[in-house]
């Protein structure tokens, strides 16, 4: 469903106010809840992409240029959308051209010296990420989902509702079988490591590597060390229920069209952005966690 033309500028006000306040991060969450929940509106699009701009990193910066080209390949004229995404290619001149059907706006034209004062534009289309693996999109399209609507089974029935409305986009309907997947009881702990990859992926091997260390420092027999197991098989597990969403989204018979449902109900996914520095990061820390474990572990045994 649309938002009304009020509740629309009741959302800008507050994310315009806190990101005015430096709350970039909120900011964010209001703007895109409301394209999730109420549809595609330019003002809350280039609302989101200033919020990401905002915070003067380098991923951010990626994903504000991507959302900022998708909303002026789909909204070319709008004022608002010009008049951000020249303010930031002003600030990162290394940042390509906007899309072909786009018209870039100088940055000396007067609507760029205030993008409040143009009106706010914004994104409503979505391009793919390159290279990015089935599994990596998966997590990153029921992330963004969860994250947005919050309870797992009203997320699964939404994405299914769209799958239905929207039979022909693969994305969508491997999105409403992982969400359907991911919201059965018993799952919360993949649904965790889902929503915060992370946070849930550390914890899970640096419970791996405590459970080792523990066997070798306190002289316990081996099998002790098979409590150290439960953490890490959540990932194969994640994948296997991942995997089979994937197989079920493409064995799904195919639809007849649906009737045009209101244009933009459920936005088009962003981008997946590639990985950053703190991921990499993790991950060489987690790498270097469980071979120190496992080697005391091995010379303790």
């Amino acid at each position: 469903m649309h938002a009304g033309h009020d509740d629309v500028i009741s959302v800008c006000a507050d994310a315009e106010a806190l990101l005015r306040a430096g709350r970039n991060s909120e900011a964010r969450k209001a703007a895109r809840a409301a394209l999730y929940t109420d549809g595609p509106d330019p003002r809350l699009y280039a609302l989101l992409g200033r919020a990401h701009a905002a915070e003067a990193d380098e991923q951010h910066t990626d994903r504000a240029e991507a959302i900022l080209s998708e909303g002026l390949a789909v909204f070319p004229d709008d004022p608002g959308l010009l008049a951000a995404y020249a303010k930031l290619r002003a600030a990162h001149p290394q940042s390509p051209e906007p899309a072909e059907q786009s018209r870039e706006l100088s940055p000396e034209d007067p609507r760029a010296v205030d993008p409040e004062r143009a009106g706010e534009g914004i994104p409503g289309g979505d391009r793919e990420a390159g290279a990015t693996s089935p599994g990596r999109q998966q997590r990153h399209d029921a992330r963004l989902v969860l994250a947005v609507i919050g309870h797992p089974m009203g997320a699964a029935q939404q994405a299914a509702g769209q799958a239905r409305a929207r039979p022909t986009d693969d994305r969508i309907a491997v999105l409403a079988e992982s969400l359907t997947a991911l919201a059965r009881p018993g799952r919360a702990p993949l649904r965790l490591l889902v929503r915060a990859p992370l946070a849930a992926g550390i914890g899970c091997w640096a419970w791996f590597a405590a459970w080792l260390l523990g066997v070798a420092a306190l002289h316990l027999p081996t099998w002790a060390a098979l409590a150290a197991l439960p953490g890490p098989a959540l990932f194969p597990l994640l994948h296997g229920v991942l995997r089979g969403a994937r197989r079920r989204a493409g064995d799904r018979v195919p639809a007849a069209p649906a009737v045009a449902s209101a244009p933009g109900a459920f936005p088009a996914l962003p981008p997946v952005p590639p990985y950053t520095r703190r991921e990499k990061t993790a991950a060489a820390v987690v790498l270097v966690m469980v071979a120190v474990a496992l080697a005391v572990f091995a010379l303790g045994a």
